[in-house]
């Protein structure tokens, strides 16, 4: 018995795939593609409909078997075939002559094995046949992406990168006060399932440095969102795409590109965005505005001394120095006329200037950056604030004395401190 196949060649019509066909057994909802007809009596086991995807073609360059990436509108169908009567030799010259009798171009052919890749025009179909009774068909109509995503440059205002001013946007479904940063708007038809807005906080940015990942640490004003993209209509690669190609369009620099995979990572100037993407059907999008924190919370002679009388000891808030530096900053004025103004008062107390690091690096440099910055507050304290130098005595404790938890950047930032001990 010879079996027929036909090919219908509506090939500059990608909505074409409505005129499909299915049959009684075949898993619901699924259809053949109008391009080619299925081998007889087999039925589709499953199937995926995409107005925009991706696939690697297995196509033959120079006697060698390569790949080629062809997106656009995507049709996929997994089909059983009835090995009770046919065999996969038949299976794999029937689709075979059938698509070299419509005029495809053959750029892969595995023979008997069963796989082969062919092409007309923008169509690209594969078909990979196994033994165990099935085989895949691929067809992919080559077009471009429609991109509804897009993105602005940063002014490194620091507000911008929040969802807390008027050009931001919220839509219905969105979680209870949370809205697209003004920089970045939205793949088409998600919603914000929740979100995080911090005056001041940090995040760990994926990078590529000399061709390895790494992370960079930027801390400043902080926005997150986490979206749900419509999975029922679009693909991961559309959501990607997107994303990816705004922020191109809009002139940012990436640092990192995970490419299909979805994770990837933009600056401009100070303004940092990491998109990550999952193929579940959801994307987090973090952006961070680099900048230095305000200290807030500076020392009190009163407090001082209270802490001194009461504990024998106390944390001096309000010393900053440049990470790895020890010259004190300039911003650490109030706290050191806090506490020379408590010395002075108290001309018979003495002190140890005591400087603490977390445990990040190795131990001798942090004792060592302690004891440099611990002179460095008693170097200040007299030659600037004329405390007399009688009173104090540096002393660098390292990593040793921790009061939180160096397993997070919280208790980290605790631990980098200024102590007063009572001699």
């Amino acid at each position: 018995m010879k079996f027929k196949f036909a090919v219908a060649l509506s090939l500059a019509l990608p909505c074409a795939f409505q005129f499909s066909y299915a049959q009684i057994k075949d898993a619901a909802g699924c259809k053949d593609s109008p391009l080619i007809s299925r081998f007889p009596g087999s039925v589709i086991a499953s199937c995926s409909d995409k107005a925009f995807d991706g696939y690697d073609f297995t196509v033959t360059v120079d006697k060698q078997n390569k790949t080629k990436r062809v997106e656009g509108t995507m049709h996929q169908s997994n089909y059983n075939w009835p090995r009770a009567t046919a065999t996969k030799t038949q299976v794999v010259h029937k689709l075979n002559s059938a698509l070299k009798a419509a005029g495809f171009t053959f750029d892969y052919d595995s023979g008997e094995y069963g796989d082969f890749t062919a092409h007309l025009g923008k169509t690209w179909i594969m078909e990979e046949v196994s033994g165990g009774g099935g085989y895949k068909q691929t067809i992919v109509i080559d077009k471009q992406l429609p991109q509804s995503i897009v993105a602005k440059p940063a002014s490194d205002a620091g507000d911008a990168a929040t969802g807390q001013q008027t050009a931001s946007t919220s839509q219905p479904g969105d979680a209870k006060g949370c809205k697209d940063s003004p920089l970045i708007s939205r793949y088409t038809g998600s919603v914000i399932t929740g979100c995080n807005d911090k005056a001041f906080d940090g995040y760990d940015f994926t990078i590529t440095v000399d061709k390895q990942q790494k992370t960079k640490r930027v801390e400043g004003i902080m926005h997150q969102n986490t979206y749900n993209w419509p999975s029922n209509t679009a693909s991961k690669i559309q959501v990607v795409h997107n994303l990816n190609n705004a922020l191109k369009a809009a002139g940012y620099t990436f640092d990192y590109d995970s490419g299909e995979y979805g994770d990837f990572t933009v600056h401009m100037g100070k303004t940092w965005i990491m998109e990550e993407v999952s193929g579940g059907g959801g994307y987090r999008q973090t952006i961070v505005v680099e900048k230095g924190m305000v200290q807030e919370v500076v020392a009190n002679a009163a407090a001082l001394s209270g802490g001194l009388t009461g504990n024998g000891h106390v944390v001096v808030n309000g010393i900053l120095f440049d990470t790895g530096k020890t010259d004190v900053k300039p911003e650490s004025g109030p706290a050191l006329q806090e506490v020379a103004k408590m010395l002075k008062a108290n001309p018979k107390l003495k002190v140890y200037v005591v400087g603490h690091t977390d445990n990040v690096g190795a131990l001798a440099a942090n004792m060592d950056l302690s004891k440099r910055r611990a002179a460095s507050v008693v170097s200040t304290l007299t030659t600037k604030y004329g405390v007399p130098a009688a009173q104090l005595d540096a002393i660098g404790d390292g990593p040793s004395a921790p009061v939180a938890s160096n397993d997070s950047e919280d208790g980290r930032a605790l631990n980098r401190r200024v102590e007063l001990v009572k001699q």
